[in-house]
C-alpha cells in the first residue's frame, strides 16, 4: 500500500530537482569558462559562463532560507529532525547546504582580493579557489545526503527518479574534482620533485577521486551504478567537445576576438578519463570496486596523462624512468588512501538519517586518520602562482588587468599585464601579442624596467618565451622597487630594434603574503571536513 507524500516531501523533492540542475549547470558552466579563458580571454564578472555557474545560488538560497524558516517557526511537528543553530532548526544535510553556500560567498570575496594582490588567476588551484571549489562540493555532497534521506523517509513511496538526482549530482561532483585536479595536467605544476626525481601529480588526486566514487555509485545505486557513473562521465566528455566550442562562438560578442592558435583543446573534455568505461567493465567482469588492487590499477591505467592530447605529453616530458616510479609512488600513497578513506560513504548516510542531534563535546580517535590524511594532501599540493600565463579581455573589469595597445616602429601589438599597477617584490606576468590576431614577423621580444636614480638609471632585461609558435610572448617581470619607473618593450623585426616605454608608478607589496593566502585557503575547508566527521559520528 503507497502512502501520500506530505507536502514537505513534495517540497524537498521540488528542492532536490533544482539542486542537480544547479549542479550540472554551473559544471556545464565551469567547462564553457575554462574554454573562454584560453579562447577568448579574461572578461568582467557576468560574463556568459559565470552567469551560468553562479546563477543556481539564487534559486538554492531562496529554497534553502523559506525551508529553515518554516521548519523552525511554522512547522509544529514534534519530532523534528537535525539540529538547533540559534532559534533555527533544520535537517544536517541543510546545514551542511549553508555551509557550502557561506564557503562559496567568502571565497568569491576573497578570489575579488587575491586578484586586487597578485593579478589574474592563471592556474586551477589558488588560495580563494580552494574555497570556492570546496563550497560547491560541499553543497554536492549535501545533496546527495538529503536525497539519500528522502529515500529511506519514502521508502515504497519513493519516486524512480530519485536515483537520477543521485546519479547527476555525483557526476557533478566527481567532475568538479576532475577539473579541480585538472591544475596537475599544466606543464608548470604537473610534477613534484621528491630526491630529483618527478613525481606525477594527477595519478594521485584523480585517482582518488575515482576511488571513493565509483564503489559508492554502486553502494547507492546499485550494481550498476558505477556503469551508470562512467557513462554518464563518457557521455558528457562527447557533449563537451560538440558543445562548448559552440558556445563559446554564440557567446561572445562584437567586443570578443579569439586568441592567436583558437580554437585550443577542449580542456574540459579532456580532464576525465576517456578510458574509464572500458576499463571499469573489464573490472566488473573480473574483479570487484571492493578490491584496492584491481580498483588502484583501473584509476591509474585509465588516467588521462597517458593521452598524448595537451600541451606536452607528460609521460615524455617526464621522462619514462621517472613515470615508472610515479606509478609505484602513486600505487602505495592510493593504498593508504583506500584505508583512509573507506568510512566516508558511511559518513555521508549517518548525515542522511532523520535523527535529532546533539553537538556536545566527544573524542574521536578516527579523527586523527582524518587529519593526517588532509595534512598528506598539503604536502603534496604544490605553491601555484595566480599570476602567471594567461590570455585576457581588453579593460578592467572585475579582475581583469591592464591592457594597452601600442606601436613600435609600425608594428601593433598588445601588452598585457596580469596586475595593474604592479606591486613590489611580486613577479607580474606579461603576455605580448600582435594586434588584430594577425601573426606579425616578430624575431624577438624583451622587457627592460628602467629605475631612476640619483647617479642616471638602472636597466633589467627580461626576455619573453614564444611558446608553441602561436604568436604569443610571456614572461615574468619583477620589481623589487616601488615608485616611479618606466618599461620598455622592445621588438626585433627583420634584424631591426625599437622600442616603446610606458610609465609605471609600482605600488608597495601586497598586504597578504602568499604563504598566509594559503594557510587561510587550506585551514577553512580542513575545519569543515573535520566539523561535518564529528558531526557525523555524533548521529547513531
Amino acid at each position: 500500500m503507497k502512502f501520500q507524500r506530505s507536502k514537505e516531501d513534495n517540497f524537498l523533492l521540488l528542492f532536490l530537482v533544482i539542486l542537480c540542475l544547479y549542479h550540472i549547470i554551473a559544471r556545464f558552466g565551469l567547462a564553457v569558462d575554462l574554454q573562454w579563458h584560453t579562447d577568448v580571454g579574461r572578461d568582467k564578472l557576468f560574463t556568459p559562463p559565470h552567469i551560468m555557474i553562479l546563477v543556481g545560488i539564487i534559486p538554492t538560497s531562496i529554497f534553502i532560507g523559506s525551508y529553515v524558516f518554516w521548519y523552525s517557526f511554522l512547522n509544529k511537528s514534534e519530532d523534528k529532525v537535525g539540529f538547533y543553530i540559534g532559534p533555527f532548526i533544520a535537517p544536517t544535510s541543510i546545514w551542511m547546504m549553508i555551509c557550502g553556500l557561506i564557503t562559496l560567498v567568502f571565497g568569491g570575496l576573497y578570489d575579488d582580493f587575491w586578484h586586487t594582490s597578485y593579478g589574474i588567476d592563471t592556474t586551477i588551484i589558488t588560495p580563494p579557489h580552494v574555497w570556492t571549489f570546496a563550497g560547491g562540493m560541499l553543497v554536492e555532497i549535501a545533496t546527495i545526503a538529503l536525497a539519500l534521506q528522502m529515500k529511506n523517509r519514502l521508502k515504497d513511496n519513493c519516486p524512480k527518479w530519485l536515483d537520477l538526482i543521485i546519479l547527476g549530482t555525483l557526476w557533478a561532483l566527481v567532475y568538479h574534482f576532475h577539473l579541480a585536479f585538472a591544475n596537475f595536467l599544466d606543464p608548470r605544476v604537473w610534477s613534484y620533485e621528491i630526491l630529483n626525481i618527478n613525481i606525477i601529480l594527477h595519478f594521485i588526486f584523480a585517482g582518488a577521486t575515482l576511488m571513493i566514487f565509483l564503489p559508492l555509485a554502486d553502494r547507492w545505486l546499485g550494481k550498476n551504478g558505477a556503469i551508470s557513473l562512467s557513462g554518464s562521465m563518457l557521455g558528457s566528455q562527447i557533449l563537451f567537445l560538440i558543445l562548448v566550442p559552440f558556445l563559446v562562438s554564440i557567446f561572445m560578442t562584437n567586443e570578443h576576438f579569439y586568441r592567436p592558435g583558437s580554437p585550443h583543446t577542449t580542456w574540459a573534455a579532456h580532464c576525465l578519463p576517456w578510458l574509464l568505461m572500458p576499463g571499469l567493465l573489464c573490472v566488473k567482469k573480473y574483479s570487484s570496486l571492493e578490491n584496492p588492487n584491481s580498483l588502484i590499477a583501473l584509476v591509474i591505467l585509465a588516467d588521462v596523462v597517458w593521452l598524448p592530447t595537451f600541451i606536452d605529453y607528460i609521460p615524455q616530458e617526464v621522462g619514462i624512468f621517472d613515470t615508472l616510479v610515479s606509478v609505484v609512488f602513486s600505487v602505495a600513497i592510493l593504498r593508504i588512501f583506500w584505508q583512509l578513506s573507506r568510512g566516508f560513504g558511511a559518513s555521508i548516510e549517518r548525515l542522511s538519517l532523520d535523527k535529532q542531534i546533539s553537538l556536545t563535546k566527544s573524542k574521536n580517535q578516527n579523527s586523527k586518520l582524518t587529519v593526517i590524511g588532509i595534512v598528506m594532501m598539503i604536502l603534496f599540493l604544490p605553491i601555484v602562482s595566480g599570476h602567471t600565463i594567461h590570455f585576457t579581455e581588453e579593460g578592467e573589469g572585475f579582475d581583469a588587468p591592464k591592457r594597452y595597445l601600442i606601436d613600435i616602429d609600425d608594428t601593433y601589438v598588445w601588452v598585457e599585464f596580469m596586475m595593474w599597477p604592479p606591486k613590489a617584490i611580486t613577479d607580474i606576468e606579461i603576455v605580448v601579442l600582435p594586434a588584430d590576431n594577425e601573426t606579425a614577423e616578430i624575431d624577438e621580444i624583451w622587457i627592460e624596467v628602467v629605475y631612476p636614480n640619483d647617479k642616471g638609471e638602472v636597466r633589467m632585461r627580461t626576455d619573453l618565451e614564444n611558446r608553441n609558435d602561436i604568436s604569443i610572448w610571456n614572461g615574468q617581470l619583477n620589481f623589487p622597487f616601488s615608485g616611479n619607473q618606466s618599461i620598455e618593450i622592445w621588438l626585433e623585426v627583420d634584424g631591426q630594434t625599437d622600442f616603446t616605454s610606458i610609465p609605471v608608478d609600482v605600488e608597495g607589496p601586497p598586504v597578504l603574503p602568499v604563504w598566509l593566502a594559503w594557510l587561510l585557503a587550506i585551514s577553512w575547508p580542513a575545519l569543515m571536513v573535520l566539523i561535518w566527521r564529528n558531526i557525523s559520528h555524533k548521529i547513531s
